[in-house]
């Protein structure tokens, strides 16, 4: 299968002290020496899922309906059990789109929250390797001026809303504090008519448009960021009807029908279009679902908390890679690596053929993840600050990773709040819960 990278042994993560750079032309160049130059590159999409819980799919809660996902995910493609996001929305957006961390990209959630304008997208990255780069669904990472707007951002075409949340049907915007104007946005100017159409068959039906117009000889990068699960609860009439009142929330179930219904729309496009086969599809959720918040619309089972929070159920998200280009050994398989999802910046580049890389004078520079040969999972960049996490932490460890946060006794913090940047603002001694066996974050055993 020209699509495999061979394995690289690495004795010894904590202590490796090699050029991660090198370590990806290498991984590149054997991938070109395999394949062939002229392999075609993946098509790559990646569709977002605003607010969804970990136990909103149906292959861990039977009585959710979303039967088309759990196909994709558990036959077609592959789960990741262990794939972290930020605790609310728009700073895991701007982490997906610039490669960085959320205390690298700020972790302000207002309208006023954007990507630096220093930093490369990245659709920018993608467009300059040669890919056509289209959005719509969700954007939440700037539009103060026109400069920081999807378009002007590396995406040839887009549609949808730039704020957090708004009204699933008339698309009044819920955020801005300017009353209730329409936040719709086609491309570069305001979807004028566009509006009245329930949101989520807008998006899905832009990225269906797209792809059945779209020449298949040249790569495609799509970025689908769905509305669904995000509040206000509302959900079309027929998906109430699926699932039934006899459910525990009957928004929330809908949202998933929804959810599963676009994701179908999208990968039947594909596969129409004969481009299936040269995808790799990520799907993932923004953060864990708002169980414990004015929304009450996700349920997080059995781990701990939910959005706005730094338990795993705020930031350990449902998420699944999938696809054709996905080697078939991996399909039916569970990844528990932890990933984080600004690692995606750096695979999308190396798939395509990009620099990794975005560091410029000033500004936080990108991380330079190697692309860890991992048993499980060969395409996947993981950056540095990974392999700090593991399920039996050692106080020893904190002596050999220069980026780690240590508490103030020496016990090394849980990789969640280092990476969100919860150590520097709680200087008392925070617990140390979570790993393999115990999900629901119960024991403190620092």
């Amino acid at each position: 299968d020209y699509r495999y990278i061979g394995t690289i042994e690495f004795p010894d993560l904590y202590t490796m002290n090699i050029s991660r750079l090198v370590i990806l032309l290498a991984l590149v160049a054997t991938h070109r020496e395999v394949s062939g130059k002229d392999a075609p590159r993946p098509h790559l999409v990646f569709v977002m899922v605003d607010d969804f819980g970990w136990y909103n799919i149906g292959f861990r809660n039977p009585l959710i309906k979303t039967p088309f996902m759990d196909n994709l995910a558990t036959k077609d493609g592959a789960v990741l059990t262990r794939h972290y996001a930020f605790k609310f929305c728009s700073p895991t957006r701007r982490s997906f789109l610039s490669g960085r961390q959320p205390p690298h990209n700020g972790m302000n959630n207002a309208a006023t929250a954007t990507i630096d304008m220093r930093m490369h997208t990245i659709a920018d990255k993608l467009t300059g390797a040669g890919y056509v780069s289209h959005y719509s669904g969700k954007w939440h990472a700037g539009h103060d001026v026109v400069a920081q707007i999807p378009t002007s951002r590396g995406f040839n075409t887009s549609l949808g809303y730039f704020n957090g949340a708004c009204d699933h049907w008339k698309q009044t915007d819920l955020e801005d504090g300017c009353g209730l104007v329409t936040d719709i946005w086609d491309s570069n100017k305001p979807g004028f008519g566009m509006n009245g159409t329930y949101g989520d068959y807008l998006y899905v039906g832009r990225a269906v448009d797209t792809i059945t117009a779209h020449d298949s000889s040249t790569p495609l990068f799509y970025y689908l960021a769905l509305q669904c699960a995000h509040d206000p609860m509302e959900a079309p009439q027929r998906f109430l009807d699926l699932v039934g009142t006899d459910v525990p929330n009957q928004v929330e179930y809908a949202f998933s029908a929804v959810i599963d219904e676009g994701v179908a729309n999208v990968t039947n496009a594909l596969k129409a279009k004969g481009m299936w086969d040269n995808t790799l599809m990520v799907v993932s959720a923004d953060n864990g679902g708002p169980a414990f918040s004015d929304q009450h619309a996700a349920s997080n089972f059995p781990l701990r908390g939910g959005k706005y929070q730094l338990w795993e159920g705020g930031i350990r998200v449902s998420a699944f890679v999938t696809g054709g280009f996905l080697p078939s050994t991996m399909r039916g398989t569970n990844i528990s690596f932890p990933i984080h999802i600004c690692d995606w910046y750096a695979t999308f580049s190396v798939l395509a053929g990009a620099d990794p890389t975005d560091n410029h004078e000033g500004v936080p520079h990108c991380i330079v993840p190697c692309l860890l040969q991992t048993v499980s999972f060969r395409f996947l960049s993981l950056s540095h600050m990974l392999a700090a996490r593991t399920d039996s932490l050692r106080r020893s460890a904190c002596s050999k990773i220069s980026c780690g946060w240590c508490s103030d006794d020496g016990v090394l913090l849980s990789w969640q709040r280092r990476i969100h940047g919860a150590a520097p603002y709680f200087p008392m001694r925070v617990p140390l819960c979570g790993g393999a066996t115990d999900a629901g974050e119960h024991v403190d055993v620092a």
